[in-house]
């Protein structure tokens, strides 16, 4: 089975004219079912007045209909497929490493990336599980929605305030 990584681009807010700004970057991690894809939802509802948001995730496997033409196109050897509707467009491409994936966020005009899991990588990150620093590295906040499963705005109005006071990536 063919490995491949593939994003998703909603064309949801226009770039700035004349926009001089960097990427701010942050993983959000943690263990299976913690709440990391309901955490990200919110944070990209909020993070979109701020500017354009896109997401990496960490996948094991990718699971796309292989009946459709994309895949179909990708299987028979194709390098990179696009398939393209009036409402998203979806790429599927060889690997890539996350270096390689998020400087194609930055060079697509994406002003905040929120990258679902990389444990190991050396991004900021929001841990939604109990990790040691010695397991994980540049660590920011532990949140623990386990009690609370539903997001509190003010835990969220703090992920987007610690998000938009990072350092560009």
């Amino acid at each position: 089975m063919r490995f491949y990584n593939f994003i998703f681009t909603l064309n949801l807010l226009k770039k700035s004219e004349g926009k001089d700004k960097g990427m701010k970057v942050i993983s959000i991690i943690g263990g299976k079912k913690s709440g990391k894809t309901t955490l990200i939802e919110y944070l990209i509802a909020n993070l979109k007045g701020y500017g354009k948001v896109g997401c990496i995730k960490h996948a094991h496997e990718l699971d796309l209909d292989a009946t459709k033409d994309t895949t179909r196109f990708f299987n028979a050897g194709a390098d990179v497929v696009i398939g393209a509707s009036a409402e998203k467009t979806v790429k599927i491409s060889e690997p890539k490493n996350l270096t390689e994936l998020i400087d194609e966020m930055a060079s697509s005009g994406i002003d905040f990336l929120l990258v679902e899991g990389f444990k190991s990588s050396d991004l900021p990150k929001i841990t939604l599980s109990d990790f040691s620093t010695q397991e994980v590295s540049k660590i920011l906040k532990r949140v623990d929605l386990r009690d609370n499963p539903t997001m509190q705005e003010e835990l969220i109005r703090e992920l987007v305030q610690l998000i938009l006071s990072l350092d560009d990536y």
